[in-house]
């Protein structure tokens, strides 16, 4: 059943928002706070792109104010807390598309740069749903491959292209591990009755055996292993490749 990872966190800094998999524990998770950004923001001149530091990283944008798109206006705090950092998938000058995210799956929308503080990183992450595989990519090299368990049949993982909304760390006794990304993914498929919120997140679990299954309502459970990587290295606005 989908279960309210983030309901304790969303209501500790005013949002509302949720996600899931796993088991339905009463009284949720615990004091889970936002977490903080682990990569560093590279300062540049007006609003030119800064260059990057090696072929095939991505672009990054801190959004700073209001930011109006076709897609709906973005604010400089997600409903968590985080800092809103969107992933940049193409630009032309002061011009550039984003992935937006909403409350379905992300769209594509045109951006000004210049109302945004730019920045790459090489940090990419891909889950292989028919391998029951995530890994944790910069550039071309693996820093870690870890099995996982992925949504059930009837409330399957979605696929398609995201990126990490939200960085949320938890009590070392939570059932969803110390730490969990937030995706700019939704679960299409929630169940009848279900109100604790559709938004994925790649997260622990108090459920060993379940890793190596489909056995979410849609999230992704990591073991701790993965944990301390996906906390150390993984930025806001990060993209997550997930295919079958």
């Amino acid at each position: 059943m989908l279960v309210r990872v983030l309901a304790v966190a969303a209501l500790a800094v005013g949002g509302l928002i949720a996600m899931g998999a796993g088991t339905v524990h009463n009284g949720g998770p615990g004091q889970a706070t936002a977490g903080t950004e682990p990569a560093h923001e590279t300062s540049r001149p007006a609003w030119a792109i800064p260059p990057a530091p090696h072929p095939g990283e991505f672009l990054l944008g801190r959004v700073t104010g209001p930011v109006h798109t076709s897609a709906g206006t973005l604010m400089p705090r997600t409903a968590l807390g985080n800092e809103t950092w969107l992933l940049i998938v193409r630009h032309s000058g002061s011009h550039g598309t984003a992935l937006i995210p909403t409350g379905g799956a992300p769209a594509r929308a045109r951006v000004d740069l210049r109302r945004l503080r730019l920045r790459w990183t090489p940090i990419h992450l891909d889950i292989d749903l028919a391998a029951l595989r995530l890994r944790v990519l910069s550039g071309g090299n693996v820093l870690g491959a870890f099995p996982i368990a992925a949504g059930m049949p009837q409330t399957p993982t979605p696929t398609g292209s995201f990126s990490v909304t939200d960085r949320v760390r938890f009590p070392s006794w939570s059932a969803y591990g110390t730490f969990a990304l937030g995706l700019s993914a939704h679960q299409e498929h929630v169940l009848p009755g279900w109100a604790g919120g559709d938004q994925i997140a790649i997260h622990g679990t108090s459920e060993p055996s379940s890793i190596g299954h489909y056995a979410s309502l849609g999230c992704i459970r990591v073991p701790n292993a993965a944990l301390g990587l996906l906390r150390r290295v993984v930025p806001l606005g990060a993209p997550v490749t997930i295919h079958s």
